[in-house]
């Protein structure tokens, strides 16, 4: 799904306006919408506090407080700034002015304004929408302390207040919402950190905007959901057999880190591959082999427990490469020149899709023209810090410009680019759009789960996707997985093999 900016929004409403629906109709159905969704959570003697602002937001607001009445469920409205200035919201307020509703305003009795929200079971926040950036002025950020101090459930309608929809920043005191309800369409401020934080729960609400209005602008970035993921996915029909799905090798591992082989080959394997079969030093043998039961397994001629560029060792995995429908190679191998050769010759010979992860990237940090020599889709995954090796700049530089960084890296050296983090980006010359991953949390910050992410991708690049849907769907289903998975185990002691059972359970989300 597109996520849009804020003047992409105004600019896809203007042209609604002009073909469709007028901005007055645009807002009653913003706030019916979001009153039916409020309704299914009010409670028999509920009370809801709707925290109105004096811009369009506060317009949504006033409809809200409109319809929540009209169902018979007691309403009160605070203005946190004073009457209305918007002509639509100036509109929708001279309406719940004749209902039977408290109306307080905060600048007149700030006491009673901060004794209806407290005391509230549900607070509506419609004090700031997508125009929203700076800083609040004092009374609107006592209002906003109001709210994360009650122990109502807070729903912000559009942005939580106090965020900057287009970059995600926020003011010190900003809501924070249990839920975000987004008008029509996903906006930054949803996917992007730390705004995302304080959104909670996101349901995306349509208001009858057309499809000939939407497709007026072509956004930049993009996010998936479940039923995205799930139509990307092969199906997996009666006759199906092994073959069908690809096989995924994994070249993996070394004598001290023989973890990395297991966890990315079993990965590969529960995210769907026919086929996998693991490439590993041999004197890591005792270790793995143990551990691999539904894998094949192809221990390799080593040095001092590493892979090197032997003879050998080549012309062995030569002729396992010519039967990969996609390989991985990098989780695992540890550094040395031999593992550069080793990687950089695996690059260049290869004849399907590669994902390049942990230690094969940083061989290749060492010089990055050998991309200019591959001739198949690659995928790499680098965290901030092999970002860095690999681009020169240092790891905060990467955090304050995550999606440029990682698109202007994937244009220049014609690879997609997945780059982890808390908000995981994915750029590719596939396509000018940037994906923001909306799934995953802090259970992952532990060793071993970017392993697993490469042998999802690994097995998605097998079984048919290209570079850019494989990478997304899989860093989706990655962090679905570690979502699913921290209520059961927590987040602090999730292990990588975890995620084993969170992708099957993910799988089963989406129906395979």
């Amino acid at each position: 799904m597109k996520v849009y900016t804020a003047d992409e929004i105004r600019f896809v409403e203007e042209r609604e306006n002009e073909t469709g629906i007028q901005f007055i109709r645009l807002m009653e159905n913003a706030g019916a919408a979001c009153a039916k969704r409020i309704e299914n959570h009010v409670k028999k003697g509920c009370t809801v506090c709707v925290v109105c602002g004096k811009g369009k937001n506060g317009g949504d607001g006033f409809v809200i407080a409109r319809k929540l009445v009209e169902e018979g469920i007691r309403v009160q409205i605070v203005l946190a700034q004073g009457a209305p200035l918007a002509a639509d919201a100036i509109d929708m307020y001279h309406k719940v002015d004749s209902m039977i509703i408290d109306i307080i305003r905060y600048d007149w009795d700030p006491e009673l304004a901060a004794s209806a929200i407290a005391s509230a079971d549900i607070i509506v926040d419609c004090i700031f929408g997508i125009g929203f950036h700076g800083e609040p002025d004092d009374a609107c950020s006592e209002v906003f302390q109001m709210i994360n101090r009650s122990t109502g459930y807070v729903y912000a309608v559009d942005v939580p207040s106090g965020v900057n929809t287009d970059t995600g920043e926020a003011c010190e005191y900003a809501v924070n919402a249990d839920e975000t309800l987004a008008i029509t369409v996903l906006k930054p401020a949803h996917v992007l950190f730390p705004s995302r934080e304080l959104c909670g729960k996101v349901s995306v609400l349509d208001i009858g905007i057309g499809e000939e209005a939407l497709n007026s602008v072509s956004p930049r970035l993009e996010a998936l959901d479940s039923f995205e993921v799930s139509r990307l996915l092969p199906e997996r029909l009666p006759q199906a057999h092994k073959n069908d799905f690809g096989h995924v090798l994994l070249i993996c591992g070394s004598m001290n880190m023989p973890g990395a082989a297991c966890l990315s080959s079993g990965a590969a394997c529960v995210a769907g591959a026919g086929l996998t079969t693991v490439a590993f030093p041999q004197s890591a043998y005792p270790a793995i082999s143990t551990h691999m039961r539904e894998v094949m397994l192809l221990p390799l001629p080593d040095i001092d427990g590493k892979f090197a560029a032997t003879f050998e060792c080549i012309s062995q995995l030569s002729e396992f490469m010519q039967k990969a429908d996609a390989i991985v190679i990098g989780p695992g191998l540890g550094q040395s020149d031999d593992v550069t050769e080793f990687v950089t010759t695996i690059l260049r010979s290869a004849k399907c899709p590669v994902v390049v992860d942990a230690d094969a990237l940083n061989a290749l940090a060492h010089d990055l023209s050998v991309l200019s020599d591959v001739t198949v889709p690659v995928v790499m995954t680098p965290h901030p810090g092999e970002m860095a090796r690999l681009t020169g700049l240092s790891a905060d530089e990467i955090e304050l410009s995550r999606e440029g960084i990682a698109e202007e890296f994937a244009k220049r050296h014609n690879v997609t680019l997945l780059l982890k983090g808390a908000a995981t980006v994915v750029a590719s010359p596939e396509t000018s759009a940037v994906f923001v991953n909306t799934t995953g949390n802090a259970a992952l910050a532990k060793g071993g789960s970017g392993d697993v992410l490469a042998g999802i991708i690994g097995s998605l690049l097998a079984q048919g996707l290209g570079a850019y849907d494989a990478a997304c769907c899989g860093a989706f289903i990655h962090g679905r997985a570690a979502d699913l998975m921290a209520g059961e185990t927590g987040k602090a002691s999730m292990l990588a093999s975890d995620l084993f059972a969170g992708i099957r359970r993910a799988y089963v989300e989406m129906g395979k």
